[in-house]
C-alpha cells in the first residue's frame, strides 16, 4: 500500500521553518539561562568556601602569633624573675636585702648607721619587700651606691631618698636615708589570678626598677 505523499505549500513550509528556528532559539535560551544560574551558584559556593578557608588560615596564623608572643613574654618573665630575692618569706627576704645593701655600702667604705625592715607591699603576683638604711657618705660615694643599686642583677627599686647635710660649713658629707624595695614571688596559696587592675607583672616591675636614678 502506497503512502500518499504529503504536499506542503511554500507558505506552510516557511511557517514550519520559522517555528523550528523559534523552538531552537527558545531551547538555546533556556539552556543558557540554566547554565548561567548553575555557573553563578558554583561561583558563589566557591567564593563562600574561599572566604571560610581564608578565615581559618587567618585564625591559625593569629593563633601561631599569639603562641609565639606568649612564649616570648614567658621567657622575658623567667629572665626577670632571676632578679627576685631568694627568700620565700618576707622576713627572710628582708634580711637578705639588708645584708646585700650593707655589703654594697661596706665595699664603698660606707658605714651603715641605721637599718629598718618595713611592711611588705602587694605587687600583683609578687610582693615588694622594702627596707630602710641610713648612712653618712660623700656625694661621690652616694652616687656610687645608687649606681650599684641600679646596676645590680637583682630587681631593686629606690622608693624614697632623703639627704641631709651634716655640716653646713663644710658640706662634704651628707646623711642619707634610702628606702629600697626588692621583690619575691607570692606563696602559691596567696597568689591569685584575679583581675589585673592595679596589678604588676614582672615586666612592670622591671620598668619600676629602671626608674632608679
Amino acid at each position: 500500500m502506497k503512502i500518499p505523499a504529503i504536499r506542503i505549500s511554500p507558505r506552510e513550509k516557511k511557517v514550519l521553518i520559522i517555528g523550528g528556528v523559534l523552538a531552537i532559539i527558545i531551547l538555546s535560551y533556556q539552556l543558557f539561562e540554566w547554565y548561567s544560574g548553575f555557573k553563578a551558584s558554583i561561583n558563589e559556593f566557591s567564593d563562600a568556601k574561599r572566604v571560610i578557608l581564608e578565615k581559618q588560615i587567618s585564625k591559625i596564623s593569629e593563633k601561631g602569633l599569639l603562641m609565639k608572643k606568649s612564649e616570648s613574654v614567658n621567657a622575658q618573665i623567667k629572665e626577670l624573675e632571676k632578679g627576685l630575692l631568694s627568700g620565700n618569706k618576707p622576713p627572710v627576704a628582708a634580711a637578705e636585702l639588708l645584708r646585700l645593701l650593707k655589703d654594697m655600702a661596706l665595699s664603698l667604705n660606707i658605714e651603715t648607721k641605721s637599718e629598718r625592715i618595713l611592711n611588705p607591699v602587694d605587687a600583683g603576683p609578687y610582693m615588694g619587700i622594702p627596707v630602710e638604711i641610713g648612712f653618712t657618705a660623700s656625694t661621690a660615694k652616694l652616687k656610687s651606691m645608687l649606681h650599684r643599686i641600679k646596676t645590680s642583677p637583682l630587681l631593686f627599686s629606690v622608693s624614697e631618698i632623703s639627704v641631709r647635710v651634716t655640716n653646713i660649713n663644710n658640706p662634704v658629707d651628707a646623711y642619707t636615708t634610702l628606702v629600697i624595695k626588692g621583690f619575691i614571688k607570692k606563696p602559691a596559696a596567696t597568689s591569685t589570678t584575679a583581675d589585673n587592675k592595679g596589678k604588676k607583672t614582672a615586666a612592670t616591675l622591671f620598668h619600676e626598677v629602671s626608674s632608679v636614678s
